[in-house]
């Protein structure tokens, strides 16, 4: 029997209307190694795990799932998907999210396991409405291929996306000081995951269009969901607390605040288009924490945010 390459990791809850068609587009991926699908389901109140169930019959050892008898939230429950990995790479796709190439994980997996220099590999990605319609073709603007460092990260923000493939060893899953840092909180962990693989290495991007991303809808459960809008000040401060974390874990090797100030400049634009809701006073609490240089840093990072944006409307209009 072959070895595990690649080990795919699902989390999943309440996904029920969207489930199948990530399963299926994992299942299509066409590649010369073996491969398995890793699924932790949380206890969903839907017919999730029924899906899944369904799935195991039908694929066998191929699907590995780790089931719950109650929920344990965002960050335990990819814990313990993690905990079965078999693979030398991790790829990850939502529970909502699916793949639209079925050559997607071999061209990544070629990419990766030919340069030894990068941490991981992402693509470019469709943005879709909770229905499947198309809300952007490709949310990356991207004529060809390129690589994202560190200081992207810090500057940028999440300018790639989670369907992507990385290297196991670069997580100690078993270190006490990492498993501390991953449930400290119940959420975010892509913050934490995409920082330590910055740290081991650079990012490569393909400029292909190989995987969708679900915009949460009324009714679905996200840490930026509709049903979460007024909870923005409570995930700032929760960012807040992991930044901390990390930098204490990685012995202050970073200064991670710009990654919190383009954080807050975007909460902030977010409020001005009504997107979010918190009071005027739970912001000055947080700006107040924010050293004279990070408000400053607020503020211009607003300004460009801002100005991209009328950069891209103006382009859009003119390319009527």
């Amino acid at each position: 029997m072959k070895e595990i390459e690649v080990s795919v990791c699902i989390i999943t809850y309440r996904h029920e209307k969207y489930i199948r068609q990530a399963l299926d587009s994992v299942f299509m991926q066409k590649t010369n190694f073996d491969f398995e699908v890793i699924v932790g389901e949380d206890a969903s109140p839907d017919n999730t795990r029924d899906i899944l169930l369904e799935y195991k019959e039908k694929y066998g050892d191929k699907l590995v799932l780790v089931l719950h008898d109650e929920n344990v939230g965002v960050s335990k429950n990819a814990r313990s998907v993690y905990s079965k990995v078999r693979g030398k790479y991790i790829a990850t796709v939502e529970g909502d999210d699916f793949w639209t190439d079925e050559d997607k994980l071999q061209k990544q997996y070629d990419l990766l396991d030919k340069n030894p220099q990068y941490s991981a590999v992402c693509c470019n990605y469709m943005s879709v409405t909770p229905t499947g319609d198309i809300r952007r073709k490709a949310a990356l603007k991207m004529k060809t291929d390129c690589v994202k460092t560190m200081k992207d990260w810090l500057s940028e923000g999440y300018s790639v996306h989670t369907c992507t493939i990385f290297r196991r060893n670069i997580f100690p899953e078993t270190e006490e000081k990492y498993v501390k840092l991953k449930t400290a909180e119940p959420t975010m962990g892509d913050l934490i995951t995409f920082t330590l693989l910055y740290d081991a290495g650079d990012i490569y991007v393909l400029k292909d269009v190989m995987a969708a991303h679900r915009e949460a809808g009324v009714n679905d459960i996200s840490s930026f969901s509709y049903n979460e809008k007024n909870k923005a000040i409570e995930h700032t401060h929760m960012f807040m607390r992991i930044i901390r974390n990390l930098e204490q874990y990685m012995n202050y090797k970073y200064d991670l605040t710009p990654r919190l100030c383009f954080r807050i400049a975007v909460l902030k634009i977010e409020k001005m288009r009504g997107n979010v809701h918190y009071k005027a006073a739970e912001m000055r609490e947080i700006m107040r924490k924010l050293s004279l240089k990070m408000r400053l840093l607020v503020h211009y990072k607003m300004l460009v945010i801002i100005l991209k944006k009328c950069r891209m409307k103006l382009r859009s209009y003119y390319a009527r």
